[in-house]
This record gives C-alpha cells, sequence and structure tokens, in this order.
C-alpha cells in the first residue's frame, strides 16, 4: 500500500512539475536572451503569417511564442508590422502583441533632393513600400511640391500611398495660417512659395545665403524681370553634370527655362528643405538684382543692383573656372 501512495505522489510531483515547465516555458517564462526584431509583412493572407514566422523563427526559442499563438487560438489574428521583442519580455506578453498589433513605429528620413528615384529609395527601405511606387507617387504634379523633406514616424507596414496620405497631411499642417500670410505677403501662393525656394536651394547650399538669393529672386519678379536662374536651365537639360552654363544652354525650348519665359517655372526643380521654404517666406531686404557664384568654389555669391557691376563678378567668377578648367 505504501509502494502505491510513494508512487502515487511521485506521479504528482512530477505532473506538477511538467505542468509548471510547460507553464514557465509556453506562458510566463522569458524566451530570448537579446533583443529580437521580426517583420510580418502586410502583404500575406493572415493565414499566411503564421507559417511566414515559422519558417524565419525555425529551430529558435521564438517557436515558444508560436505554439502559444496556436494554443490560444489566435493564428488567424497575426497583424502585419515590425516588432521588436525584448529579454524581459514573457511568451504570452510577445504572443499578444503579435495578435494586438503592438508594432514598432520607424523613423522614415525623407531626404530632399533633385531626383525622385533616391528620395524613393531611401522611404522605402525604412517601410513596406516599394520603391517605384513611392517614386509613382511623389511624381505626380499634385504631390511633388507638397512632399517636406524631414523625418516622420511611421509604421513598417506602411505602404507607397499611406506613406503619400502621411506626407500630404503633414504639408497640410506646415502650411498653417502664419506662413500661408507670410506667402501672400511675398505675392505668392504656397506652391509658388515651394516653386521659388526649390530654385533658391538649388543655387546656394549655404544655407545663411538663401535669404539674400530669395530676396534677390523677389526683387526681379517683382520688377517683372526674367529670373534667369541657371538651375531651371540644367533641371530642363536634364542634365545635373553641368557646371558651367553656357549661351547654348538658354536655347533650350522649356517652360521650366527662366531665361525665355517670364515669372515662376511651372513647378518645382527640387523636392525642397522646409528650411528654404522659410527663407522665402522671410527674405533678405535689400536692392540686388544680380548675383554670380565667387570664385574659389566655397558655394558663396557675389550680390549686385547693377548689370555693370555683375558683369565684373562673372568675369572674375569665368577666369577662375578657365583655370580650374571647368568648361562645361
Amino acid at each position: 500500500m505504501r509502494t502505491w501512495l510513494t508512487l502515487l505522489a511521485t506521479a504528482s510531483v512530477v505532473a506538477a512539475g511538467a505542468g509548471a515547465w510547460g507553464w514557465n516555458h509556453y506562458v510566463a517564462g522569458t524566451w530570448t536572451s537579446s533583443t529580437v526584431v521580426v517583420q510580418v509583412a502586410p502583404d500575406l493572407d493572415v493565414p499566411w503569417r503564421l507559417d511566414a514566422l515559422e519558417e524565419a523563427w525555425a529551430g529558435t526559442p521564438g517557436e515558444r511564442v508560436l505554439h502559444h499563438v496556436v494554443w490560444r487560438g489566435w493564428d488567424g489574428r497575426l497583424k502585419a508590422g515590425q516588432y521588436t521583442f525584448h529579454p524581459e519580455e514573457s511568451v504570452q506578453t510577445s504572443a499578444e502583441r503579435l495578435v494586438t498589433g503592438d508594432r514598432d513605429a520607424v523613423d522614415v528620413v525623407v531626404p530632399s533632393g533633385r531626383d525622385v528615384g533616391p528620395i524613393a529609395g531611401a522611404v522605402s527601405r525604412r517601410v513596406f513600400a516599394d520603391s517605384a511606387q513611392v517614386a509613382k507617387w511623389f511624381s505626380r504634379d499634385s504631390v511633388m511640391w507638397r512632399v517636406l523633406p524631414n523625418t516622420y514616424e511611421m509604421w513598417w507596414d506602411t505602404d507607397a500611398e499611406g506613406v503619400t496620405s502621411r506626407l500630404l497631411r503633414e504639408h497640410r499642417a506646415w502650411w498653417n495660417d502664419d506662413r500661408v500670410a507670410a506667402a501672400a505677403a511675398q505675392g505668392l501662393t504656397p506652391r509658388e512659395a515651394t516653386v521659388l525656394a526649390s530654385i533658391v536651394q538649388a543655387e546656394t547650399a549655404v544655407i545663411a545665403e538663401a535669404p539674400l538669393v530669395a530676396g534677390l529672386y523677389l526683387n526681379r519678379l517683382k520688377k517683372g524681370m526674367l529670373l534667369q536662374a541657371d538651375p531651371t536651365l540644367i533641371f530642363a537639360l536634364g542634365d545635373p553634370s553641368i557646371q558651367r552654363v553656357l549661351d547654348v544652354h538658354k536655347d533650350v525650348d522649356s517652360p521650366y527655362n527662366t531665361y525665355k519665359h517670364k515669372g515662376l517655372p511651372p513647378g518645382p526643380i527640387r523636392f525642397v528643405d522646409p528650411r528654404y521654404l522659410q527663407s522665402v517666406l522671410h527674405p533678405a531686404v535689400h536692392r540686388d538684382l544680380y548675383m554670380c557664384a565667387k570664385p574659389g568654389g566655397d558655394g558663396t555669391h557675389d550680390f549686385a543692383r547693377t548689370y555693370r557691376e555683375h558683369l565684373r563678378n562673372a568675369r572674375a567668377y569665368q577666369t577662375w573656372l578657365n583655370k580650374q578648367r571647368i568648361f562645361r
């Protein structure tokens, strides 16, 4: 009789131990000793998301999380997104996060630049958005001028349309009443201010000079003068390698040729850094009408009120270009 009681007690202890082990292993215990990042693609149908995770976590402690998901009957509820799991998380907590969508936000850097391809590529590397689709959205005339380069927090599972919608909301928020009024004070709409800012940014990489350049172009616009902005010619020619604008370049047949067409071109010539927009909204007040790059290649410019003074500056710069053997 004692033997049976001993065996029964032993079996109970073993069962309790197994139950405790199972509870700790598949529910309450931690499962990773290091941070784990996993991405659940939104283009997978929900039933296939578990399969994708099983493949990614095969032979790793992550299988315990998936066992918990299946045990709870949650395998049809996995949410898309990027998840970061930490060492202190229990199996149950991690499983619950997968089915409630407690996912990560990521920082998406939308860079400033001339060409849409590299910008779309930079965006698509941070979220689940195809770069070709991002480029397609960003290239739309109604969208391009509204894209403000900056760093934005988004969900990893955001697609190209979602990225565009987010940036359009940010654009509407940026153009508050004060900024719209500041543009109007310069005789510009928000779109026109963006177009001018794109020229200013293309003219100077020295942000401290931007208000001076903006003021110069505004002076020319108010006098009804041609802008004669070299970056618009380079844009029209589609050749960013041009370092020296020649007379032959000024004959290009394009609405972006500001040597032929008065006023602003029909659209921006690059995606505009908001700091350059601010330079258009708050330009330096002066009477200069001409500018020319300074010899030395440091990116700064000489400004002039008269054409005679400008010719003197231009000759000095052309002499420097010749010495550098820069002929185009």
